[in-house]
């Protein structure tokens, strides 16, 4: 408990001067009166401090934001995340008109109702490598810049089939507003949390009919060659598999003999054809 803005300031400070130190502030999403207690301004406030570059992780009953490092639109993004649903439509408004977000931001508020939260896991690779997987936000628009940008143009060419050069915000915030009703994707994240850095992520895209999902993925290339293609192939079988779908469906470029070695090795039935050098690859779920 802390009387007022000079204890908070103390205790912002020794966290920032102890070894392994972190500044937590935990807060329900909405105040006693209903209000959101996640807004874009202070002004008008009583007992304000300012130290938002000193404050690394902000708790609700929604999620973890971890804003250490992050730009102020990262920020942005991070917190309205953990804000509450019916409140988060109007913050998005709200940064906009005080161009803290762009103003062609996009925000699915319907499918926030479908976010799989309960996606949470860790494995140790070869060689001692830790990989973190969630599902992927809003907020990670920029690390999956960052990882596109990582690629080589090879690596570019096999996850979208064209020679790409860059990735700018228009198309990058598309791939990571997902509407969760029919796809998923997971990212793979190396580092402490809210530290790290995204290196793979993977996804399906559920056909009209509801029974077959495109599946693609993509592993930054420092991390090739270590299982998490393979790993991250499985997990999403498994997601897919308690929601009824009947199995995955991919277009792999000929050359592309890694991918078609994760789908080998799964213990799916690996069905495919080849045409103008691309493999049609479909793996039912209920083959002998």
């Amino acid at each position: 408990m802390a009387s007022g803005p000079a204890e908070v300031l103390a205790f912002v400070n020794g966290a920032q001067i102890s070894e392994g130190g972190y500044t937590i502030f935990g807060l329900p999403s909405r105040n006693r009166h209903g209000t959101t207690n996640i807004t874009t301004t202070i002004e008008g406030l009583k007992n304000r401090v300012d130290f938002r570059e000193a404050v690394d992780y902000v708790v609700t009953e929604f999620g973890v934001a971890s804003l250490k490092g992050l730009t102020l639109r990262e920020r942005a993004q991070a917190l309205i995340e953990i804000a509450h649903p019916d409140n988060r439509v109007e913050l998005i408004a709200a940064a906009k008109r005080e161009n803290i977000l762009y103003r062609d931001q996009i925000y699915l508020a319907e499918s926030v109702r479908y976010f799989p939260s309960h996606i949470n896991e860790c494995h140790q690779f070869k060689s001692g490598v830790v990989i973190r997987f969630r599902p992927i936000r809003p907020s990670d628009e920029e690390e999956m810049r960052r990882l596109f940008y990582r690629f080589s143009d090879e690596s570019v060419y096999y996850r979208y089939f064209s020679a790409l050069k860059t990735m700018p915000h228009t198309r990058m915030q598309t791939y990571v507003n997902v509407d969760w009703s029919d796809v998923m994707s997971i990212v793979g994240i190396v580092g402490k949390p809210g530290q790290g850095a995204i290196v793979a992520e993977a996804r399906y895209l559920v056909e009209p009919n509801g029974q077959w999902a495109e599946i693609a993925f993509v592993v930054d290339e420092s991390y090739q060659n270590i299982g998490i293609s393979t790993y991250l192939f499985n997990l999403l079988v498994r997601l897919a598999q308690k929601k009824g779908i009947k199995g995955f469906w991919a277009d792999v470029l000929f050359s592309n003999s890694a991918m078609m070695k994760v789908f080998s090795k799964s213990s799916l039935q690996v069905m495919k054809e080849l045409e103008e050098g691309v493999y049609h690859v479909t793996m039912p779920f209920d083959s002998p």
